[in-house]
């Protein structure tokens, strides 16, 4: 490798030569140390390369070996230099580029952060922009250790952080904490457990209190279900003491859940022409311009009809390598124009609408944990809309703690312990 340096740097011949004796050329070529490389033997002459020092000294040797030498390509950098030395301007602009390159090296240009779940990227980014780590910073003013330490400490829940500037790119790396941090800490308070709605009672687990209700009562919202209040009595029945505790227990309802949503009879359409645009998407640093090609109107009845229009972009950042990105931008950018006109819904549109609805109810009904016993939706026509009923069955956890609200006998009440 540092031989063919060596020859690119000083420069090197392709030479072909011919005559009745090359062995002896080659022979006295090496008595006096000239090199010669890549030697190819054809029919009528032999093809060698040669340094330009040793060519000049071989020039002694051709009448004595009976050959003849003629230059086929002259290669090298002194040649390179010669053959362009009047293009002075590129030479400058090819210098320029890597030094720009360079240059554009010691900047941050793409930031990516890996492992997050519990925090958003944009939580994140925000953080960091906060701590004027941003795109186009200095990667000599970023000390990786000291933002490992800063997001740990702002967020509790991130356990392990890596950090590392990999050529333009800045690369976090989080571990979040699937365990909670600490153990809350028990609510001992003196507490009834309320209905948080209406509904008849289906099943109770009372695990401290004294339960108001049993299987297969009505309640309505706000009722105390178990109170806080515990009464002792004696064996007259009269109440001996009194213990206030913190109530708690399961208390399972069937309830009932419904939905209503009101939709025009008018249903707004947007139809594409077939009208389409294309350009280009151009960024560099944080400027940005579009290229479109000139919309061309089409007059209808005399005038000029403007329709809105749809654009795509399809960005991609530039980079040279994996991990070197530059601050330039590009992409393709797709119009298409449409036009809206109004219609009636049809049956099946509101047939599939109805569908739609109850199971976006169903489905955050789910989300709640709550057990979907029964389940009716209807379309309800007025006179310029029309109505969506969901109505569901379910059965679901109904208390919810509330202070202290039962009535208390007249006797010092005793904390329960």
């Amino acid at each position: 490798m540092a031989g063919r340096f060596s020859h690119y740097y000083q420069g090197y011949l392709k030479i072909c030569m011919t005559g009745s004796s090359p062995e002896r050329f080659f022979n006295l070529c090496s008595g006096r140390d000239i090199e010669i490389w890549d030697t190819i033997c054809k029919r009528d002459n032999y093809e060698f390369y040669i340094t330009v020092k040793g060519f000049k000294k071989a020039k002694a040797l051709v009448r004595k070996a009976g050959v003849r030498l003629r230059i086929i390509k002259k290669l090298g950098l002194p040649f390179f230099l010669y053959r362009n030395r009047k293009r002075k301007l590129s030479f400058a602009g090819f210098l320029a580029f890597f030094l720009f390159l360079y240059s554009m090296s010691m900047f941050i240009w793409d930031i990516e952060i890996y492992g997050n779940s519990r925090y958003s990227r944009d939580t994140l980014m925000d953080y960091l922009e906060s701590q004027d780590i941003t795109y186009g910073i200095s990667t000599g003013s970023i000390s990786c250790e000291q933002l490992e330490w800063a997001i740990r400490t702002e967020f509790p829940e991130i356990t392990w952080v890596s950090a590392q500037v990999s050529g333009t790119r800045l690369l976090v790396r989080i571990k979040e904490n699937e365990v909670l941090s600490s153990i809350p800490v028990k609510d001992t308070s003196p507490c009834d457990i309320v209905a948080e709605k209406s509904g008849t009672i289906t099943r109770m687990i009372v695990r401290q209190g004294t339960p108001l209700v049993k299987l297969g009562d009505e309640v309505e919202e706000g009722q105390v279900l178990i109170s806080g209040v515990i009464k002792i009595t004696d064996d007259s029945e009269n109440i001996a003491a009194v213990h206030l505790v913190h109530a708690d227990g399961d208390i399972c309802a069937r309830t009932t859940a419904s939905f209503e949503k009101t939709y025009s009879k008018w249903r707004k359409i947007e139809a594409y022409t077939g009208a389409k645009k294309s350009g280009i998407f151009l960024k560099a640093f944080c400027y940005s311009t579009d290229l479109l090609f000139p919309l061309i109107q089409i007059p209808e009845f005399g005038e000029t009809v403007s329709h809105p229009w749809k654009y795509t972009r399809d960005v991609v950042q530039l980079k040279l390598f994996d991990n070197y990105y530059l601050p330039f931008y590009w992409g393709m950018i797709t119009g298409r124009e449409y036009e809206i006109y109004e219609r009636p819904y049809t049956e099946e549109e509101k047939e599939q609408l109805k569908e739609e609805v109850n199971s976006q109810f169903l489905e955050k009904l789910k989300e709640k944990g709550v057990q979907i016993i029964g389940n009716n939706v209807r379309i309800q026509e007025s006179g310029v809309d029309f109505s969506i009923f969901c109505d569901a069955v379910t059965e679901e956890l109904i208390g919810t703690e509330k202070p202290l609200t039962s009535e208390v006998p007249d006797i010092s009440p005793v904390p329960f312990t």
